[in-house]
């Protein structure tokens, strides 16, 4: 648990051995030790992320307390990466909210505070990606975004369309869209639309009449998503070398029932990632074996997940959770990180909590989520999490910081963000 203050920076996500081959090459500055907590307190060595190889990292704080503002101080240490190790990493953002589209433009605000830090404002290059039947949406209140995406509408199994109806195996509705899926993929191939799933659906004659307008006006509602499409959007497009993608999802929190639209995004793009991961490791290892660089076409992958407990929910089946729960499992060896960002970490499957090597929690207030953090604790950890808070400052951007890797806890203060925070309170004043 002890820092070695002689040290220039604190290396954490790191194993000794790690650091001894590498340094600080692939690390990004998350903050600095605080030194000495009350009313003033003093700042020490700075504290540098390891971003090079897989993680579980927990973000967490109640409303307002930082754990976006951290989420996008990671962000923005993806951006600044030499390319070489830029290249090697593909980082996918889930904005539940809609607030890290204004990474593209400098933090005005803050700039005093950044250069007491020896850092200067700056907007990052993030791609940002929305579904493409929202366009006129996000033309209308003037957000800028750079390309629409969507889902291949013959990647959704069958399981994937009770889900996201919320049907059982008893609904008449469930056979009839089971067999409408079997009818078109023999008839089209994987070519197909909901226009094209709601025509076949509507000749089958085993179906009454009711049953059939059942599934065709939840299909109708599907449709108005602006989600599905023919061709979709590629693994490879998502998850692109060298770049930061935000996937805006926030439009579907807007309408009351929507939430497992965002589940059902989260966790094909989870299941794909997967997949595809899986197989070009094998291309790695192959490639290492034949005496050639450790190298693929797809890079290693980040996913950072805001309001990660409604995805990861500990009390309720989720179309992500199953997914999630395979990245946080054997997620390692195929080169896949979860940041998961949460203001309720009692509503987190508890899996995620006790799984994750680096934990960042601003300050907590609410019994049972201190409750729910509490379960860490590991060997070296000579006093229970939950004594911590305690002792840390009141003022945002202070941060309890465990690290399994390194064996190491500490108190930090989080650096000031280079890029516009949209996710500041809203208040009544102008100015």
């Amino acid at each position: 648990m002890g820092i070695d203050f002689k040290e220039e920076e604190v290396i954490i996500g790191r194993s000794q051995n790690h650091i001894d081959k590498y340094g600080s090459k692939g690390t990004g500055y998350l903050g600095k030790v605080v030194v000495s907590a009350g009313d003033e307190p003093v700042l020490g060595k700075k504290v540098l992320m390891d971003l090079s190889k897989s993680h579980v990292m927990i973000v967490c704080g109640k409303r307002g307390g930082g754990k976006s503002y951290s989420m996008s101080v990671i962000i923005e240490e993806f951006c600044k990466q030499p390319f070489d190790i830029k290249e090697r990493l593909s980082v996918i953002v889930i904005d539940t909210v809609g607030i890290f589209w204004t990474m593209k433009f400098e933090n005005k605000e803050e700039s005093n505070d950044l250069s007491k830090w020896d850092l200067k404002a700056e907007g990052v290059d993030i791609r940002n990606m929305i579904p493409f039947g929202k366009q006129d949406y996000y033309k209308e209140k003037n957000i800028p975004f750079d390309v629409p995406f969507s889902i291949r509408t013959s990647q959704m199994d069958l399981e994937d369309w009770l889900g996201m109806f919320r049907l059982t195996w008893r609904d008449p509705e469930t056979s009839l869209i089971s067999r409408t899926l079997d009818k078109i993929k023999e008839k089209v191939g994987n070519l197909y639309d909901i226009d094209d799933i709601m025509k076949v659906a509507l000749k089958d004659e085993e179906t009454t009449t009711d049953v059939k307008n059942s599934l065709v006006n939840r299909l109708k509602i599907a449709k108005g998503w602006g989600l599905f499409s023919k061709q979709g959007t590629t693994t490879k497009e998502f998850a692109r070398p060298a770049t930061i993608t935000v996937i805006d999802v926030s439009t579907y929190k807007q309408t009351i029932g929507m939430e497992a639209v965002s589940e059902l995004i989260v966790g094909l793009l989870g299941k794909r990632l997967y997949e595809e991961r899986m197989l070009y490791r094998k291309e790695e290892e192959m490639n290492l074996l034949s005496g050639k660089k450790k190298e693929s076409e797809m890079p290693i992958v980040w996913m950072m997940i805001d309001e990660a407990h409604m995805f990861m929910p500990q009390d309720r089946p989720s179309m992500a959770l199953d997914v999630l729960l395979q990245w946080i499992r054997v997620g390692r060896q195929p080169g896949l990180s979860l940041l998961l960002a949460t203001q309720r970490p009692n509503k987190l499957h508890s899996e995620a909590i006790s799984q994750c090597d680096i934990f960042l929690s601003m300050r907590m207030t609410a019994q049972e989520d201190i409750n729910a953090v509490s379960q860490l604790r590991p060997s070296y950890l000579n006093l229970p999490i939950d004594k911590f808070y305690a002792q840390m400052p009141k003022s945002q951007g202070y941060a309890i910081l465990l690290d399994d890797n390194s064996e190491k806890m500490m108190l930090i203060k989080v650096r000031p963000r280079l890029t516009w925070d949209g996710g500041k309170t809203a208040n009544v004043f102008v100015d």
